[in-house]
Parts: C-alpha cells; structure tokens; sequence
C-alpha cells in the first residue's frame, strides 16, 4: 500500500514537473534532482539503488545511457565490486568486465562523494563513462554494453526504474 502511494506520489510530481516545463525532475525517495534531458535524450525512467535500508545512489535512464546520483559516500573499489559483481551474471566477456572495473575505480580516485553523477553510456557496442560530465573512458564491448542495461532494465535488475 505504501509503495502504491510513492508511486502515485512520484507520478504527480513528474506530471506536475513536465506542464509547467521544469527542468529538473526530484528523485522522491533521494530528494536528487534529474534533468529533463541528458547527453541529448529524454529522461524515462528513475529508480534507487538500496542496500538494506540504505539509499546508495539514484539512477536515471536517458535513451541508452544511465545517469547515477549518489545519494552517499562509497569507495571506487567498493563501487567498482558492486557494477562489476552486478555484470557477471549478465555477460561472459571476462576480460570486458575486468577492463571496465579497472576503468571504474581508476576514474574514481577519491571515491564517490555524495552528489557525484556517475554516467554509462551503452550504445554503439560499448559503456563510455564520465564522472561529473568529465570523460573518463570506455571499454568496446557489445556484451558489457547489453549487460549494463541489463543491470536497470532486465527481470533481474538491480532497482526497478519507474518510468516518466
């Protein structure tokens, strides 16, 4: 019943944010503010991620690519496992999902802070990936790329996107 009511909740405000023409869309569970568009495609989705009762990060989906708020403080390693742990049962390119955990916690010296916006792009065979809108890299791989949506978007996902 309660996730009922958040979902109608969330859909209220969606609505309420596109006929007035707001920019940003709030994430209800996380307070994070999404843009209405990113990298050029439409918002079409948002979702948390939670650990237990801990919200980690908000997600949201623009086309093909997926924009992650964190909503709190996780280690690049920490975060990296977590991604990685996440591709393994969706994609059997082993070396692809080494290649992306090292490109991950390499782009992440620090961790990531509360506010940070990790971004995965996964068209044209391969998950670009930019923290902060600064290109850190991507690794070619139709698999990891088929993969990565999966973790969002498959019956095994990791937190269910609501759609906008």
């Amino acid at each position: 019943m309660m996730m009922r009511s958040s979902l109608a909740k969330c859909i209220v405000l969606i609505a309420l944010a596109i006929s007035v023409g707001v920019s940003a869309i709030q994430e209800p569970k996380t307070g994070l503010d999404f843009p209405g568009k990113f990298q050029g495609a439409a918002l079409s989705g948002l979702g948390v991620r939670t650990k237990g009762p801990i919200k980690v990060y908000a997600v949201g989906q623009y086309g093909e690519t997926f924009l992650l708020k964190m909503n709190m403080k996780v280690g690049s390693e920490k975060m990296a496992s977590a991604l990685s742990d996440a591709l393994k049962p969706r994609c059997n390119d082993k070396d692809s999902i080494e290649e992306f955990k090292t490109m991950v916690t390499q782009g992440l010296p620090k961790g990531c802070k509360k506010g940070t916006d990790l971004a995965f792009a996964t068209k044209g065979g391969k998950v670009a990936f930019t923290v902060n809108n600064k290109a850190i890299g991507n690794v070619g791989s139709k698999s990891l790329a088929t993969a990565f949506k999966g973790i969002y978007c498959d019956g095994k996902a990791v937190c269910k996107l609501s759609p906008i």
